[in-house]
């Protein structure tokens, strides 16, 4: 893709990036509609669909694949970014990020969990489903990814091997209108993705994701059922004893995060009044 603009890859040696990373503004891992709408389905398991949803933060219409498996890359790779600049293409602005793939691998790696076709799958999911979004600081269609593509910036490699490369191109990531538009203009977090990536519910995940949008919460409380509703278009039936399910096979960890829930009152507490993440 052609562009214009672009220090990062065509001036940046790879030595310059931390003194240019200790300038650039935080731009954190997520922003408020991310974590409080569900443009991430609460599943580690999603379907290709389309899904229409509202709540009190706005409302949201995707067609296409996005779960909780994906919003652990995309973290992942705003927790470990190496730079970023805004660029222009055909006269508007895009956010472009550039990472070190091998440390999203390490990163992301939980015994044989990690899988680079699935690291992928995830990434074209993210680039071909399309989404509407309404709230009150944000109005845009669009993707969350343009582009994923090879950096001109190289990484040293240290290797006394005839066969292995001196060095190996960083991984760039061209968000779309609607990634550049959330972090650009939504209120946004920084906190470590690992805790959230070792829940082993796509449920789980997007509670504390949600939770971590919200500086005070009720001494008394969540209704537990309330909460999910900004999450889950379905809490009715089998569903709700599905989601209750997967929720309590996570308790364990939620409360190492600072989330205890009574299953028998179907409430939520927070008790130290912040997550440990």
């Amino acid at each position: 893709m052609e562009n214009q603009n672009d220090e990062i890859t065509t001036v940046l040696k790879y030595e310059e990036i931390p003194e240019l990373r200790r300038k650039l503004e935080n731009i954190g891992v997520a922003t408020e509609s991310q974590n409080r709408l569900p443009l991430f389905e609460p599943t580690l398991r999603p379907t290709y669909r389309k899904r229409v949803f509202e709540n009190k933060y706005g409302k949201i219409v995707i067609e296409g694949r996005l779960g909780q498996a994906h919003k652990n890359l995309l973290e992942a790779i705003l927790w470990k970014r190496e730079v970023y600049k805004h660029i222009e293409i055909e006269g508007k602005k895009y956010l472009k990020l550039v990472y070190d793939q091998e440390k999203i691998r390490k990163y992301l790696s939980q015994g044989s969990k990690y899988n680079y076709q699935r690291y992928k799958t995830l990434l074209q999911d993210m680039i071909q489903t399309y989404i509407e979004l309404e709230t009150d600081k944000v109005r845009i269609k669009g993707t969350l990814i343009m582009e994923v593509e090879e950096s001109l910036v190289k990484k040293p490699i240290k290797s006394k091997s005839p066969i292995i490369p001196k060095q190996t191109p960083l991984t760039a990531v061209i968000f779309g209108a609607v990634g550049t538009a959330l972090i650009d203009n939504e209120l946004r977090f920084t906190y470590d993705p690992k805790p959230i990536t070792q829940l082993d519910n796509g449920i789980s995940q997007a509670v504390v994701r949600f939770l971590l949008t919200h500086k005070r919460h009720p001494k008394a409380g969540y209704h537990l059922k309330e909460l999910i509703q900004n999450l889950e278009e379905n809490v009715e039936g089998q569903k709700w004893w599905d989601i209750r399910r997967f929720l309590k096979k996570d308790a364990e960890r939620l409360q190492e995060i600072g989330i205890v829930i009574n299953f028998k009152e179907d409430r939520l507490f927070v008790p130290d009044g912040r997550l440990k993440v």
